[in-house]
């Protein structure tokens, strides 16, 4: 029996939070689990997972469906949130997410990069310091003429800015906040999808990510896509994943469990982890559905069971062993506003880009691309 088959047999209603009509997920296999979408309740005005759960009408809407159904409501957002926990608290519903604590401390850019450094993990030679005028010249001195400088919280790339005088960046950041300085170094970017289980760890095949490409984005550090398999050699894919496996050791520590995205760049031979994203990821959806069409167990219903007392077992050698499957193939491409918010997205079961850097997106993909609404 897979996964699937035992989601379908247990005593669960799952329901995942749509607030983000771009971060939705298309799982037709499972037969209770749905979609409570924020345009459905007006009422919602301010658009996040707390304040769409903490409707009145999805409270009492998930409480008459237990009484129906007598299945255990289990609520999965994209991102962890103080509200979703305290709602589940209340009503004795799962709440099927990391403490928001944690993934707010991992999120922290200055917390995270203090973390890989304690722990010997390779990142890009990164100071901490106060921003202001005096500590950017000392370090454009020590780092280079042009330096990337990233604040503590920022979705999208609209944390990180690069800048190779004082004027380009003075107003971007608030002065005497606590900043990390680092080189500007160029490369391409790689990414995995991963689920810390109760079992060990299974790790995606590394995507190529599609960051700050000028038709889609006029942010040069925010993502527009990504696409598997990477391409990348394979010598850097162990890279990748000895880091992953490092660094997941450690957030194993911190009781972290369940789905998380790692973010790397890799300049000539090195890879450097650049950021880690402690929940769903931008690219869960899309990969689900790849691996669904592999027959593979997906890595978000291996992060739901960290969740709910669900009997499965399963052979860890043998789920791993998908980091290696080339039959893994898909890419997707989006369009960003001025906001670094998604406007269109396109995906396909191909390869959208025959070379890693540059990357190159062919005039079909843009134009089905842009035909999409």
């Amino acid at each position: 029996m897979n996964l699937i088959e035992n989601f379908n047999q247990s005593p669960y209603h799952f329901y995942f939070l749509v607030v983000d009509k771009f971060l939705d997920i298309d799982f037709p296999e499972l037969k209770n689990f749905e979609k409570i979408y924020i345009s459905n309740y007006p009422s919602t005005t301010v658009k996040n997972s707390g304040n769409l759960l903490a409707n009145p009408q999805v409270i009492e809407y998930i409480s008459n469906n237990f009484q129906k159904d007598n299945l255990t409501p289990v609520i999965i957002s994209f991102k962890p949130s103080a509200k979703v926990e305290l709602i589940c608290k209340k009503f004795n519903w799962i709440n099927a997410n990391n403490p928001h604590q944690l993934n707010r401390f991992l999120e922290d850019k200055i917390e995270f990069i203090q973390l890989c450094q304690k722990n010997g993990i390779s990142t890009i030679p990164t100071t901490i310091d106060i921003f202001d005028q005096k500590n950017f010249l000392k370090y454009q001195q020590m780092l280079g003429q042009k330096m990337v400088v990233q604040s503590h919280f920022g979705w999208a790339g609209k944390s990180t800015f690069s800048a190779s005088t004082w004027d380009d960046i003075k107003d971007k950041i608030p002065q005497k906040s606590l900043v990390k300085f680092s080189p500007f170094i160029t490369g391409y970017s790689l990414l995995n999808n991963c689920c810390l289980t109760s079992n060990g760890l299974i790790q995606s095949p590394p995507a190529l990510q599609y960051t700050g490409l000028p038709l889609f984005t006029h942010n040069p550090f925010a993502t527009v896509g990504r696409q598997w398999p990477s391409l990348a050699p394979p010598e850097i894919l162990e890279k990748v994943k000895n880091i992953t496996q490092k660094f997941s050791d450690i957030i194993k520590t911190l009781n972290y469990r369940g789905f998380f995205g790692l973010d790397f760049l890799i300049h000539d031979e090195e890879v450097f982890l650049l950021e880690c994203n402690p929940r769903l990821t931008a690219s869960f959806a899309f990969y689900n559905q790849i691996e669904v069409q592999q027959n593979l167990n997906p890595l978000f219903l291996f992060h739901l069971v960290q969740f709910i007392n669900l009997e499965f077992k399963f052979d860890l050698e043998l789920e791993q062993k998908r980091f290696y499957n080339y039959n893994l193939i898909g890419s997707e491409i989006t369009v960003k506003n001025e906001d670094s918010q998604t406007i269109k997205k396109y995906h396909d079961f191909t390869i959208f880009s025959d070379q890693i850097n540059p990357i190159i997106i062919p005039q079909k993909i843009i134009n089905l691309l842009n035909e999409t609404k």
